[in-house]
């Protein structure tokens, strides 16, 4: 694997008033980009809120769309730009004016992946993750990698209990997973497939807006 040391992500930014007191990075799904995440963000409707949507760097092998894990596990996973371009990012989060306690990751299926992996290995907390209907893919890994500092972070996790690309038991396991690290993670599962719904915007809404509330109920 090739070592990337410095990598840009394609972004694009919405904010919702000139003095924005958080910053909300929504990590898109396999063969998405960074359009596609704005209508739920206009959904969700957060008032002081700068929103960052990144595209992943990767063409994702279904000849449309991008994709944050380039290859398989037969060959291995290409994803040292996706890092690189999510360190950048959050660098540039750091200089917009937002410190690590207003940053939120909100990410969907692979996006939902992303962001569990790369906020559980920083070495500080962040605000939250949100990932819907996604999963920890290097379980193996996540114990010896993931800081000590992350534990901190809370975490809720929402899945639809049709899901019939990733099943409702991926976020289990993922629960399970966070418990034992001692993160504050809380799972909620909606009737719903492999989408996000209008019907989980208020949880996504008051996570973000009340995290010591929610961090009080998960424990």
């Amino acid at each position: 694997m090739s070592v990337v040391v410095n990598f840009e992500l394609i972004s694009r930014t919405i904010t919702t008033s000139d003095k924005p007191n958080k910053a909300v990075v929504a990590i898109h799904g396999w063969t998405g980009d960074e359009y596609v995440f704005e209508p739920i963000a206009k959904m969700i409707n957060l008032n002081h809120t700068k929103w960052y949507f990144p595209r992943a760097p990767y063409e994702a092998d279904s000849g449309r769309g991008y994709s944050w894990f380039h290859g398989s596990d037969n060959k291995g996973w290409e994803f040292q730009k996706t890092i690189s371009g999510m360190n950048n990012l959050i660098k540039r989060i750091n200089s917009d004016g937002f410190i690590a306690k207003d940053i939120y990751f909100l990410g969907f299926s692979q996006g939902a992946t992303l962001a569990l992996e790369f906020a559980l290995r920083l070495p500080y907390a962040i605000g939250g993750i949100i990932p819907i209907a996604g999963f920890i893919k290097f379980k193996d890994k996540i114990n010896s990698e993931g800081t000590k500092e992350s534990k901190k972070t809370p975490i809720l996790i929402l899945h639809g209990n049709q899901d019939k690309i990733i099943p409702v038991s991926a976020s289990i396991t993922t629960h399970s997973i966070l418990k034992k690290r001692k993160n504050p993670v809380l799972l909620k599962t909606y009737d719903a497939g492999h989408k996000i719904p209008t019907t989980i915007v208020p949880d996504i809404k008051e996570f973000i807006l009340d995290t010591k509330k929610f961090v009080k109920v998960s424990h």
